[in-house]
Formats: C-alpha cells, sequence, structure tokens
C-alpha cells in the first residue's frame, strides 16, 4: 500500500509538471463538481452476472486544479436486496449457512475515501477551450470499508459471534476507476463509472478478493470552467499604464479645484455681513408687496390685505391701471413649478383688488418665475402690485 502510495504521488507530480497551462480559473468552486450515480456490484471473479448483482449509491465532490489533474472526494453505499436468511446459496456473501440467524441490515457496507483525477483527454490531445462533449477522467483512490450485519447467534456457544468472511467488519480498500463524461454545457454533465474496488483486509490487489460495480448518474459544476488566458502585448500594457496616468492627472487636478473652492467658502464665511433691504414694509397708494409661504398661493396675513385696500383705493379715484407681477423663489423648486406658482400669486392680487371693486379690465398680470433679486430669499415669494 505504501509504494502503491508513493507511486501514485510521483505520478501526479509529473502529471501537473506537464499540464497544459494558458487557462485559468479565478474562483474558489469553479470547475467543482457534484456527482450523485446509482448503479449495481458484484464480485469481480467468480460471479453469477445479474443475479449476484446489488445496488449501490455513490455521491462525490470532484474538484479540478488544472485542465490535467484534480482530486475527488467520495463515499458509496451498498444496498442490501439479498435475504440470505432464505437459505439461497447466494456466493457473494455466502451467507445461508447462517440458518435465520443471521443480523439482517439495510445496508451491506459503506464505502468512503479519496482519489485522485487525471483528464487524458486534455492529458494527451490538449484543452480545447472549453470542455468536450466526451470526456475520460482516469481515477485510482484509497477508502475505508466497514461491512454491516457481520455477526451471527451461534447456536453452540449461544454467543453472538462476527462472521467468517473475507469482507468482515471493517478494512482498507484500493479504488481503480474510468469516469466517462459527457457535457451537456459548462454546468451539467452525464457520466458512466466502471470501477474495479480491492478489498484490503487479507490480500494485496487480489482479484479473488474484489468487487467491480457500474454507476451512472448526473453531475453539477459549482462555478465556471477553465478559460484562456489572453496574453497582453507590451504595446497595450503602454497604452492601459497611459490611461492610468492620464487618470490620475485627472484625479489630482479635481483635488486642487475642490482646494480652490474650499478656500472661496472660507474667505465668503469671514466676509462682513451686509445689511439686507427690508422690503416688508413697502407700502404705500402707488405700490406694495404681498409675500406668501413656500409653496402656496394663499394671501393670508391680515397687513397685506390692509396694503391691498389701500392700493384698490388708489386705482379707482385716480382710475390708474395695475399691473401685478408674481413671483417665487428660484433656490426651491423646479423652473416649471415656480412659473405656475408666480402666475397663481398674481391671480391670488387681482382677485382680492376686484373684490374691492377694482375692474378686472383694469388690471393686467404676469407671473416671472423663480428669482433671486431679494435677500433673505424666502422675500422672492411674492406679488408686487404697482399703479401705472
Amino acid at each position: 500500500m505504501k509504494k502503491l502510495l508513493m507511486i501514485a504521488a510521483v505520478a501526479v507530480f509529473a502529471l501537473n509538471a506537464s499540464a497544459a497551462d494558458g487557462f485559468k480559473s479565478t474562483k474558489p468552486l469553479d470547475n467543482t463538481y457534484i456527482s450523485l450515480q446509482g448503479g449495481v456490484y458484484e464480485p469481480l471473479t467468480g460471479q453469477n452476472i445479474l443475479k449476484d448483482a446489488r445496488p449501490v449509491v455513490r455521491l462525490s465532490v470532484n474538484k479540478f486544479f488544472n485542465t490535467v489533474i484534480g482530486a475527488s472526494i467520495w463515499g458509496q453505499a451498498y444496498i442490501n436486496n439479498n435475504n440470505y436468511n432464505d437459505k439461497s446459496n447466494y456466493p457473494f456473501y455466502n451467507y445461508s449457512w447462517l440458518n435465520e440467524r443471521g443480523n439482517k441490515t439495510m445496508f451491506d457496507g459503506l464505502n468512503v475515501g479519496i482519489s485522485g483525477l487525471v483528464n487524458l483527454n486534455n492529458l494527451f490531445a490538449g484543452y480545447a477551450g472549453a470542455p468536450r462533449f466526451f470526456e475520460v477522467i482516469a481515477e485510482a483512490g484509497v477508502g475505508y470499508f466497514h461491512q454491516f450485519g457481520a455477526q451471527w447467534w451461534n447456536p453452540s456457544t449461544g454467543l453472538l459471534e462476527d462472521v467468517n468472511n473475507w469482507r468482515n467488519v471493517a478494512h482498507s480498500t484500493i479504488n481503480l476507476a474510468l469516469n466517462c463524461n459527457f457535457n451537456i454545457n459548462n454546468k451539467w454533465q452525464i457520466n458512466l463509472r466502471p470501477e474495479v474496488q480491492y478489498l484490503e483486509n487479507v490480500t494485496h490487489m487480489d482479484a479473488n478478493k474484489a468487487q467491480v460495480q457500474l454507476t451512472a448518474g448526473v453531475a453539477y459544476n459549482l462555478g465556471d470552467v477553465f478559460t484562456p488566458i489572453v496574453p497582453r502585448s507590451q504595446e497595450e500594457i503602454d497604452g492601459l499604464n497611459g490611461q492610468i496616468n492620464s487618470l490620475k492627472g485627472q484625479l489630482a487636478n479635481k483635488d486642487n479645484v475642490i482646494a480652490a473652492k474650499n478656500k472661496e467658502i472660507e474667505a465668503l464665511k469671514n466676509r462682513p455681513v451686509e445689511k439686507v433691504r427690508d422690503v416688508t414694509n413697502v407700502i404705500s397708494n402707488a405700490a406694495t408687496n404681498v409675500f406668501f409661504k413656500i409653496n402656496s398661493a394663499k394671501i393670508a396675513d391680515p397687513k397685506d390685505f390692509v396694503n391691498l385696500d389701500a392700493v384698490a383705493a388708489a386705482a379707482i379715484k385716480s382710475g390708474s391701471r395695475v399691473v401685478i407681477m408674481g413671483t417665487a423663489d428660484s433656490k426651491t423648486g423646479s423652473a416649471k413649478i415656480n412659473q405656475k406658482l408666480s402666475d397663481a400669486r398674481a391671480n391670488a392680487a387681482k382677485e382680492y383688488l376686484i373684490s374691492k371693486g377694482v375692474a378686472a379690465d383694469m388690471i393686467t398680470t404676469a407671473g416671472e418665475g423663480g428669482v433671486d433679486t431679494l435677500q433673505p430669499f424666502n422675500l422672492n415669494r411674492r406679488a408686487l402690485v404697482e399703479l401705472k
């Protein structure tokens, strides 16, 4: 066993050194396949084909490290579909002599182990840039086999004793197989797998102490497949470096612009505050301001009604025309909303003047939209009413 493992290790090292390169796998789960199979197994020699066959199920996780070399972790469960207590002469396990005293179990045994994988297509023909439709994967590994139900009641001693059988209880195995894979796409494959399993409890690779099995199933790739590494010419590398340096220069320039703007902000913070013109009290018989709340065209301040009353009385007495200009604060709202709001504010002042006796045809209204002529900016939410 030790010599076999040493030979296998040397072979893997040699194959890995000769594996085709120029292809990459970027994510941890790339080229990692989960495979589920079912089939039958029976003795390698002396079997009655089909009659001696029993069911087996197999689950494995397979990972390829490059386009040639991979590894597999697997488990196989052997199902007991034969009632040896019926005294039939079943040569594979030959339990007929137990005379209805055997320990029956659902499973004959369980085999778990690890294997090395070699993609023969890629080894001899090179990787084609994507998995071929049909590939053959050679597999060799070691396992641990545990037999269930290997005890019987001995009437002469009155004790439960181990069955004297060459598959008795537990031992190591050597597993050799070929995986015939049909790649449907980069994710799914259908596989067929013949295998020979040598049970190493009493002998070394003796065909008379071996089992053969045939399984088939499906596998799913958890990631992507190997993709070609595209070589870059020195000209392309120089061009990319030039783009990087250009972007670095643009970034440095933006930093300089930001620094200059920060200086302007600090200068404005330190500038003496200018006295704001008070327009809230611009009231006369000839003109007045009517101020509104944000997003509103409703006259609400009693002071504004008094001012409009004065304008109405002056207009009626003098027969003058009245011009009303509505505005909105350009710092808030879109241009469309501000235009609509300025029109509504001018019309609100007009309706009030009409209610006070001013003829409608003597009033002209217009909406100027958003403006920033007055500070603070909330004073721009107004209707300017003037006699002309």
